[in-house]
């Protein structure tokens, strides 16, 4: 069996491998689907060749790697990660080769390095760009392009150990360039868990938030302990995305529409100073937050200006604020922009749901 028997998705299977060396089988079989084959059954008899013809190997924990004649196929493929030899590091690699497949299904291609497309650049070598990011980080690559560097991760149902101070690393300019600090993050979850994911993260960061929302980290080039904390955010990660696996390219879209709304809105006022609480826009008496591509983060600096104004109301005798607090969101987010009672009923809130 040589190359000229093998199918197109079995080629472009063995070519994936032979650039990031490891896919976990339930994703290998994902990649041989064709408009004609979805079944299971069915993409299992077009894996079972490569196994039987020594073009890959399968191992007991369900990672696929590629054996020498099937890296004989691509001669000229140079490894983007290496495969690694302990329990730990071979799940670390398929998951980044998994990520890389999902970007690839909407045009962001894996490259070693930023180039005039949007690309998705492994983990691994985006450390030997942007110096200073510390061993313990969780990030499996970034999506630069656009003027954006998102720091990339795959957070499942949600429930995974966050590495609070090594994410923060990430977007350090001490150690490393504004060049190369990232720009915000994007959290791929699974599809039938993102309203529940987004309120769990939301809560999470909303207990801590006097602590989380500070401008002012210090920046480490120390390692950091393990942490077994579930995912919260910090004010230094800027923007915080989430978005599925079938939503990757429209979320991207959104994110340079909602920068591109905000950066013309500004243009047309010559004078604008900051803006509080984390808001975009300041019309005196609003506040606008425009959160089209579901920016975890704001929605958090969004409730927090919300409830400490519904406390400001109850204990100043004579509150005077007649702050509005305007929040613009997808109607798809719905769950998530009134998932706080007291947000919905306060005073001081108001929100709208973008018409498409």
């Amino acid at each position: 069996m040589n190359k000229t028997n093998l199918q197109y998705n079995q080629l472009a299977l063995l070519y994936h491998l032979a650039r990031f060396n490891l896919l976990h089988y339930e994703d290998c079989l994902e990649m041989l689907k064709m408009p004609e084959k979805t079944e299971r059954k069915e993409l299992s008899y077009a894996f079972r060749p490569l196994t039987k013809n020594g073009y890959v190997s399968k191992s007991k924990d369900g990672g696929v790697s590629i054996l020498a004649k099937g890296r004989a196929l691509y001669p000229e493929v140079t490894p983007l990660i290496s495969a690694g030899g302990g329990e730990r590091e071979r799940r670390r690699v398929m998951q980044v080769s998994r990520m890389a497949m999902w970007m690839a299904e909407h045009g962001f291609y894996t490259e070693e390095a930023p180039g005039e497309k949007v690309v998705f650049i492994p983990s691994a070598r985006w450390r030997n760009i942007a110096p200073g990011i510390l061993s313990t980080s969780r990030f499996v690559g970034m999506l630069v392009g656009c003027g954006q560097r998102l720091a990339v991760y795959d957070i499942g149902d949600g429930r995974m150990d966050w590495q609070v101070r090594a994410e923060n690393s990430l977007f350090y300019t001490k150690y490393g360039s504004y060049e190369t600090r990232a720009t915000g993050m994007l959290l791929v979850c699974q599809e039938d868990k993102r309203v529940e994911v987004a309120q769990n993260i939301i809560r999470q960061t909303m207990w801590s938030r006097k602590q989380l929302l500070k401008d002012h980290c210090a920046e480490r080039n120390r390692p950091t302990r393990w942490s077994r904390s579930p995912i919260k955010l910090r004010a230094q990660y800027e923007h915080v995305y989430l978005t599925t696996r079938s939503q990757i390219g429209k979320s991207f879209l959104n994110i340079l529409r909602e920068k591109n709304q905000i950066k013309g809105l500004h243009e047309k006022k010559e004078k604008w100073g900051s803006v509080p609480d984390g808001a975009d826009i300041e019309l005196w008496p609003r506040r606008l937050y425009f959160n089209g591509a579901t920016d975890l983060l704001k929605y958090v600096r969004f409730f927090a200006a919300v409830k400490d104004d519904i406390r400001a109301r109850e204990e100043i005798e004579h509150y005077s604020g007649d702050i509005r607090y305007e929040l613009y969101t997808r109607a798809e987010d719905d769950a998530i922009a009134h998932m706080y009672s007291d947000v919905n009923e306060a005073e001081g809130a108001v929100f709208h749901v973008y018409q498409h």
